[in-house]
């Protein structure tokens, strides 16, 4: 069974890798990139970067690439609040992208379970 969820699962990945849809070509990292989409469409008045280290266990030099990707693709903006912090807020391009990462999800989910019976 686990195999079959994995082989569908790996399957839609590879579809929606062909369209280019969930990829920044610039960023290397795509789950770091993704993870840092998911934790900002949660907060629609954005995070600062220390929240986002010790609350979301992010490494500062993940958090710094990231930030960079969503900066650099539009899809965000940063606002310093001293030398050290500043605070993340997605735009409107980026709550778009975020919102699509999560239909993403639904549809793996439907993928690997829809051919399955209620006693499966």
């Amino acid at each position: 069974m686990k195999k079959y969820q994995s082989m569908l699962k790996y399957q839609v990945h590879i579809e929606e890798e062909r369209h280019g849809d969930y990829c920044l070509p610039v960023f290397p990292d795509r789950h770091n990139f993704h993870r840092l989409l998911r934790i900002l469409r949660k907060h629609d008045d954005g995070l600062t970067s220390k929240q986002l280290i010790y609350d979301f266990d992010y490494r500062p030099s993940d958090l710094e690439d990231a930030t960079k990707a969503l900066v650099t693709n539009n899809l965000s903006t940063t606002t310093p609040i001293n030398e050290e912090d500043y605070k993340i807020q997605l735009n409107t391009e980026g709550i778009e992208v975020a919102d699509n990462l999560l239909k993403r999800r639904d549809k793996i989910t439907e993928a690997a379970y829809h051919t399955l019976s209620e006693n499966e």
